[in-house]
């Protein structure tokens, strides 16, 4: 535990902090499979009451990194290949049927607001910053889900959204991959098409962006983790 690195915003509630530093470590591989999460510990190394830190292992339950035991408390589960993959295959479902409809009602002002958070990706890859990359991309696709109007799509998509975006904000091979600028340009290719209300166009450029995007988070695991195995 001592090699857990702490990285928190102070405004942000308490229980938000200690999730983010959390999930990241335990993408990364800090927090190993079958790490034993002992809320007294965990307390004193965040600085705070074991309240949040119950409410921050809680949700991690929800997200299926960790398991709580009845009496023995919470365990690391981790996060797999085939996990990784799974949520891509979620997150694919809910922007392929958001953008179905997205396409028909998308105005003006809207695709203005998805061309900024295209922008603020360059800016990201330009001063290597897979955080900002990781902020504005998940801004980007949570807008589409948002302009659906299903309310049931975005309830869906919270919880899912954390998890990607963290994985995807952890290392800088993210931001220098080969793959990247096609990928960051792939966003503006389905804005072109949501301009012209082009659905077809839209869903399939959606699916190869995500199928792009899924390779790089897997490239991005395989190098921190064996960062942190040196």
């Amino acid at each position: 535990m001592n090699a857990l690195r702490v990285e928190l915003v102070q405004s942000e509630p308490l229980w938000e902090r200690v999730v983010v530093a959390l999930r990241r470590a335990i993408v990364t591989g800090e927090l190993a499979p079958e790490s034993h999460l002992k809320e007294p510990i965990l307390a004193q190394r965040f600085g705070v009451s074991r309240l949040p830190i119950r409410e921050a292992i809680a949700q991690l339950d929800r997200e299926g990194l960790v398991r709580i035991e009845p009496r023995r408390g919470a365990f690391v589960v981790g996060i797999s290949n085939q996990y990784i993959s799974d949520i891509y295959e979620c997150r694919a479902m809910l922007v392929m049927a958001a953008i179905r409809r997205t396409a028909f009602t998308v105005d003006s002002e809207a695709l203005r607001n998805l061309n900024a958070l295209v922008n603020q990706m360059d800016v990201a890859v330009a001063i290597t910053d897979p955080q900002m990359l990781a902020g504005a991309d998940m801004s980007f696709h949570r807008q589409i889900v948002v302009l659906s109007g299903n309310r049931a799509l975005l309830n869906a998509w919270e919880p899912v959204a954390p998890l990607i975006e963290a994985i995807l904000g952890i290392s800088d091979a993210t931001c220098s991959s080969a793959d990247l600028p096609d990928a960051v340009e792939g966003h503006r290719r389905i804005i072109r098409a949501l301009e012209n209300h082009d659905v077809a166009t839209a869903e399939n450029l959606v699916k190869v962006h995500l199928q792009g995007g899924e390779r790089l988070v897997h490239e991005a695991i395989r190098s921190v983790r064996v960062d942190n195995a040196m």
